[in-house]
């Protein structure tokens, strides 16, 4: 998996493109004008590892909102959403963002985007240039939608070039998997800016998770995507920013938690697997892991797979019969226990190992 290399970006105190890391990138479900909530799930969200937040500004009472969530919180990158009413944008910038993202199928009036780009370059201010499917311009809605996405994007590209802008992030959405594999495929292949993936309006729960992470997998497995949102119907932008942490974990490209295999479990096994892993995430919860920090966790239902699966685990635990469990660590068998002492005798392993990497 060979991740294509992109134009270097600064946004606020990140960089993004080239060889720095893929970031994750939440939005906000609260007014900005309403700053003490907006912080607080803000927060939220940071804890659950979002490094890139995006608020929608569209009235007055946002924009003075913005000012004091960037204020108290200077070290995340702020992201302003913009549509339709260009004016935020400019107040947005003067607020202190690091980034506005306004979309070609709202943003009609050129000659205002390009005093826009102008400010934007002016002050160092991202834009990022974002189309959806939802909101493609008016005179594209009859081509083919991936086509559509492509050139709306491509037209906006070519108007901030035009203005010596070159602090660009791009993203094209659809609701569609194909397609948004097909319009960012086209992206990449075309232009050496950052590009923000993701598949808009996914849905919720099963449905969105599972169609994000086919999307932005996929993209990722290919080398695109310098940031990324998993844009899921939820109350909050927590679950979104863990879903988009697992799919980067999931392909070896980011870490920041433990890796935890277990089996699906059948007729086979020798005890009760499920509750033994549920017990062990939920004992999990509380310990904070340092990205980077790689540890590979087993728990195992019965010898046909197990013991190799604790073995090529960092940690692991293997189900046998008359309600034993086998230990294993790093390779080697540590003892045999009764399945009732072997997650907590897993965990106080784990957590040793957790306090070992601190020290160093």
């Amino acid at each position: 998996m060979k991740r294509k290399r992109t134009r270097e970006v600064p946004l606020g105190s990140l960089i993004v493109g080239g060889e720095h890391p893929i970031w994750v990138e939440a939005m906000g479900r609260t007014h900005p004008g309403e700053w003490r909530r907006c912080l607080e799930e803000m927060e939220k969200a940071v804890s659950s590892g979002c490094e890139i937040f995006r608020v929608a500004v569209f009235d007055e009472k946002a924009v003075e909102g913005l000012k004091i969530i960037k204020s108290q919180k200077r070290e995340i990158p702020l992201v302003a959403d913009i549509h339709f009413d260009l004016s935020f944008a400019f107040s947005a910038i003067e607020a202190g963002v690091d980034a506005v993202r306004i979309n070609p199928g709202t943003a009609k009036n050129k000659n205002v985007v390009k005093s826009l780009i102008n400010l934007a370059r002016e002050r160092n201010v991202v834009l990022r240039l974002g189309a959806n499917t939802g909101s493609l311009p008016s005179y594209l809605r009859g081509e083919e939608r991936s086509n559509a996405l492509f050139e709306s994007v491509g037209e906006y590209v070519e108007l901030a070039r035009a203005q010596g802008m070159e602090n660009l992030i791009l993203s094209a959405k659809s609701t569609e998997v194909e397609e948004t594999i097909e319009v960012y495929r086209r992206l990449s292949e075309t232009f050496s800016y950052p590009l923000h993936i993701g598949l808009t309006e996914a849905g919720e729960g099963i449905q969105g998770i599972v169609k994000s992470a086919v999307a932005i997998g996929i993209l990722l497995f290919e080398g695109i995507g310098d940031t990324l949102r998993v844009s899921l119907t939820s109350r909050s932008p927590v679950l979104e920013t863990e879903i988009a942490w697992k799919i980067l974990e999931s392909l070896g490209i980011r870490s920041k938690d433990i890796t935890l295999i277990s089996c699906p479990t059948c007729a086979r096994r020798r005890g009760d697997v499920v509750s033994f892993v549920q017990r062990f995430r939920q004992k999990m919860a509380g310990l904070k892991v340092r990205e980077g920090v790689a540890i590979k966790v087993a728990i195992m239902g019965c010898e046909v797979n197990g013991p190799g699966e604790a073995k090529e685990a960092d940690f692991g635990l293997a189900l046998s019969k008359n309600g034993k469990a086998v230990l294993f660590a790093r390779g080697s068998v540590l003892e045999v226990v009764p399945q009732e002492e072997g997650v907590e005798k897993l965990l106080t392993m784990v957590k040793e190992a957790l306090s070992e990497e601190e020290r160093e």
